[in-house]
């Protein structure tokens, strides 16, 4: 395939970011430009400074070659995006990514998340567009699907009335029939990294188009492990009640007495301090550590020593990359069955899911991994095998540029036809 120039628009990207899309854009970009494309990625420091209190850049910015950042920065700083979430609109950023375009004359615009930043994408003169679907911003305008007594919402309404409850600011422009992100006659493919995030967005007239699997990249296989250790059990995300922290810490304290892990509960949100309390008022300092958000090293360093990484959520998860990434390291999952969690964690990776919000199932299995830890090693082969043949980068890639090529032929048969 001939060199190709991509341009990335998100609202987050790495060092300054808040969740998995960022990341996931981070690692697109850099497999690219190892198979010598070039890549430039448009981004928006301001909307990370506006929540920047809960969360510090983990690195500095990286250099690489074929990789290019272009940061939008407005006089209003963190005002614009509290503007553009209530009027789906910022005139200076899309006038600066049309001008860029112009610049550098994209073949390929792939937009991801970009709530807070520019309202809906649009397609560019010339250029393939994709959309990725990294959660259901397209459908939602909490993005989570969720409603502020944390049911789940499947058939949206008020949804206006649902986004102040939340505390957050109204969006406007999305009003009514307007409350889809994607509207025809945008000629923009649509990605989803699961089939149910595809699934219930077509639910809603998003038009999915195909499924792309996640990956992440290899972080290397776990190191025998010293079978004297204990071990820990470890869950990495945001500390928020859609993630089902609470439920984690309830299932641990109930199985103190019949398990002898450690629990480190990595990462920031609205529940850190309330689950600082719950440890302490438990008694249980000594076996739960909750360090807030940690370097990438550090995290892979926990991971390391763990017996299995747990993911409780209570919401529609998409295909979480802490998973692949737990993989990558010969590392098993405990995951709730929900969302998209099922289609990557089951017991071909010696893993397990459990019904969400369920205490009492999620005890007995984290009481069956301390029983069963002499296996470790055998479901660690298995996680890892999985990772190989499903969620290396050369995978995900294969698939994306046969995709684009599918694209630009689409594309210049329906120019002939014209």
């Amino acid at each position: 395939m001939e060199t190709l120039r991509f341009l990335m628009v998100t609202t987050h990207f790495p060092p300054q970011h808040l969740g998995g899309d960022a990341v996931f854009v981070e690692y697109l970009s850099k497999e690219l430009v190892k198979k010598g494309h070039e890549v430039h990625v448009f981004h928006n420091p301001a909307s990370y400074d506006l929540v920047r209190s809960a969360r510090q850049p983990s690195k500095e910015v990286e250099t690489v070659t074929g990789l290019f950042r272009h940061p939008y920065h407005s006089r209003l700083g963190r005002v614009n995006p509290i503007i553009a979430l209530t009027i789906g609109r910022w005139g200076g950023a899309e006038k600066r990514l049309l001008e860029l375009s112009r610049e550098m004359k994209p073949d390929v615009v792939h937009w991801h998340n970009t709530r807070g930043f520019i309202g809906r994408p649009f397609a560019l003169q010339n250029a393939v567009c994709l959309y990725t679907a990294h959660d259901y911003t397209t459908v939602c305008p909490r993005s989570t699907l969720l409603r502020p007594n944390m049911a789940v919402c499947d058939v949206p309404r008020l949804c206006t009335i649902c986004h102040l409850k939340w505390g957050k600011p109204p969006q406007l422009w999305r009003a009514g029939k307007n409350r889809r992100v994607i509207l025809p006659p945008i000629d923009v493919t649509v990605l989803s990294l699961s089939d149910f995030v595809a699934n219930r967005l077509r639910q809603d007239g998003i038009q999915v188009s195909r499924i792309l699997r996640g990956f992440v990249p290899d972080l290397g296989e776990k190191e025998t492990r010293n079978r004297s250790t204990p071990g820990s059990i470890v869950y990495l995300g945001l500390l928020e009640p859609h993630k089902g922290v609470h439920t984690l810490l309830e299932a641990f304290e109930r199985t103190r007495d019949q398990q002898g892990f450690k629990l480190h509960l990595i990462g920031e949100g609205s529940s850190k301090a309330d689950l600082i309390r719950e440890v302490e008022r438990l008694h249980l300092t000594d076996r739960v550590v909750v360090p807030g958000f940690l370097a990438r090293e550090d995290v892979e360093e926990i991971r390391r020593s763990a017996y299995v990484q747990v993911v409780p959520s209570i919401w529609y998860e998409n295909a979480p990359s802490t998973v692949l990434e737990a993989y990558s390291l010969g590392l098993p999952v405990l995951a709730s069955k929900i969302g998209g969690l099922p289609e990557i964690v089951g017991p071909e990776a010696g893993s397990s899911i459990f019904e969400a919000g369920d205490v009492d199932e999620l005890a007995r299995q984290i009481v069956s991994t301390w029983n069963t830890r002499e296996s470790f090693g055998e479901r660690s082969k298995m996680a890892r095998r999985v990772y190989e043949n499903k969620f290396k980068p050369e995978i995900h890639v294969a698939e994306y540029l046969n995709l684009i090529n599918d694209l630009f032929r689409l594309r210049d048969a329906k120019s002939r036809e014209s």
